[in-house]
């Protein structure tokens, strides 16, 4: 199985568009420590139905705690304490896939050369694999839209590809 280390905003944004147990069941989810303590804290789950998800998802072991290592090289740019954590713990995994959809911690994955992935690109790549349906998709590409931080060019972005997918997959179903 396929490793994916991912941030917060990962693990919360797709936990909001109920895909999460499905990217779990596809990939094994690993988180640093820091990731843990901001969604998933006590006081989170307390207030949150998405910490209290996240959290049973850990207690189950289907996302995974691990600690990012001592040994920190320097990074080329500043970040929060969970992006960084992630960025080296997917650094010190080696052919995990990085996922998030923050700004420098893409630059500082780019710099590194570890391959990272968005949530818009994660919804589209769950469409592909047939995991959801293209209703299920659209819908929540729509909701990241409204409650993520992306560009408008990103989701319409996101919107094309979903649409070429499921166009390719039309035309291809024509000819069997």
């Amino acid at each position: 199985m396929a490793q994916m280390v991912a941030d917060s905003s990962a693990l919360i944004l797709l936990a909001k568009c109920s895909l999460l147990e499905i990217v779990c069941d596809l990939f094994e989810i690993i988180v640093p420590q820091a990731v843990n303590i901001e969604v998933a804290s006590e006081d989170l789950v307390k207030n949150y139905p998405d910490a209290a998800l996240i959290s049973d998802l850990i207690s189950k072991g289907a996302i995974k705690v691990q600690s990012s290592g001592s040994d920190r090289p320097p990074l080329p740019i500043s970040l929060h304490r969970g992006e960084e954590d992630v960025l080296l713990l997917a650094i010190k995994l080696g052919r995990s896939l990085f996922a998030t959809d923050d700004g420098k911690a893409i630059k500082a994955a780019k710099f590194f050369k570890v391959p990272f992935i968005i949530t818009p690109k994660i919804v589209v790549e769950l469409f592909r694999l047939q995991k959801i349906s293209f209703k299920k998709a659209r819908k929540s590409l729509e909701k990241l839209g409204k409650i993520g931080r992306y560009s408008p060019e990103i989701i319409a972005d996101a919107l094309v590809s979903l649409m070429e997918e499921k166009n390719g997959k039309t035309n291809n179903h024509k000819d069997t």
